[in-house]
């Protein structure tokens, strides 16, 4: 379990690292952002499975396409949500998708869900609530996209739950990029603004990292058990709080620390209800 755990937590510095470089050029639209991102993981993965001799478009191809739409929607989301509110609350905004995925389970897989969980739900709305700051508090609208952001990715998570039994772990990664191009592309188009100088490096970087990320993390899940290990993926919120004070001088009310500290709490619950289910 060490060594899945130690996989997970590079994977989790790995992908906070990626939201920081998409924070940083964020004189870049995120559109522009997303289809390099997918354009770099789309060729990855077609070699990747050429090289395998798997199937290349899968065999459910409508819950694949689901993936790949929601999952989409959820990158794009966080990303524009990155670019515009402090790192700490983008992230603890996405990292609600856990609990979202119960309620959407429940909804659409018919799975039960423990009372309590809807508590942690309700209760974690409030953390959200909160982290909006006082002071200078961070607009609705930001909120709101992330909140839809985690919902989401909620519903990108439940189709890969769909898919586990039936789909190679790469089909399902290559239809995310393969859906997120022709989608996101005509707003790219319409947004583009083009790189100069180290924005190309940070592109390269962002796609290339997504890469080892997700390798780190399919080894992490390949070694243990999904639910003995996952609480750790939640160390992003540790990294975006420091990396967002040490990247970007960005500094934390005393009322936005408890709204991050209640949604976290949130989270851990659901986690250990989920896994004694």
């Amino acid at each position: 379990m060490a060594q899945s755990v130690m996989y997970l937590l590079i994977s989790t510095t790995l992908f906070s690292l990626i939201n920081v470089g998409v924070k940083w050029i964020d004189h870049l639209p995120a559109s522009e952002i997303v289809v390099f991102r997918g354009s770099l993981s789309l060729l990855i993965c077609y070699l990747l499975i050429k090289k395998k001799g798997i199937p290349l478009l899968g065999k459910n191809r409508k819950i694949l396409f689901l993936r790949g739409f929601f999952g989409t929607l959820a990158l794009f989301s966080l990303f524009i949500c990155l670019q515009k509110i402090p790192l700490a609350v983008a992230t603890t905004l996405i990292n609600l998708s856990p609990i979202l995925t119960v309620v959407i389970s429940q909804i659409f897989l018919k799975e039960k869900a423990h009372p309590i969980q809807w508590g942690f739900l309700l209760l974690s709305f409030l953390g959200v609530y909160l982290a909006r700051g006082g002071v200078e508090p961070v607009p609705m609208e930001w909120i709101v996209l992330g909140f839809f952001a985690a919902l989401f990715a909620g519903a990108a998570y439940t189709c890969v739950r769909q898919l586990r039994l039936s789909e190679d772990p790469l089909v399902v990664i290559m239809y995310f990029p393969l859906v997120t191009i022709p989608m996101i592309s005509p707003v790219m188009v319409y947004e583009w603004v083009t790189p100069k100088n180290w924005d190309w490096a940070v592109l390269v970087g962002i796609g290339l990292l997504t890469q080892v990320a997700q390798y780190f993390m399919t080894l992490a899940y390949q070694r243990e058990k999904a639910a003995k290990i996952m609480v750790f993926n939640y160390a992003g919120l540790l990294w975006a709080v420091l990396w967002g004070w040490l990247f970007f001088h960005e500094s934390l009310e005393p009322v936005q620390i408890l709204g991050i500290t209640i949604v976290l709490s949130c989270l851990l619950g659901n986690y250990f209800v989920s896994r004694k289910a």
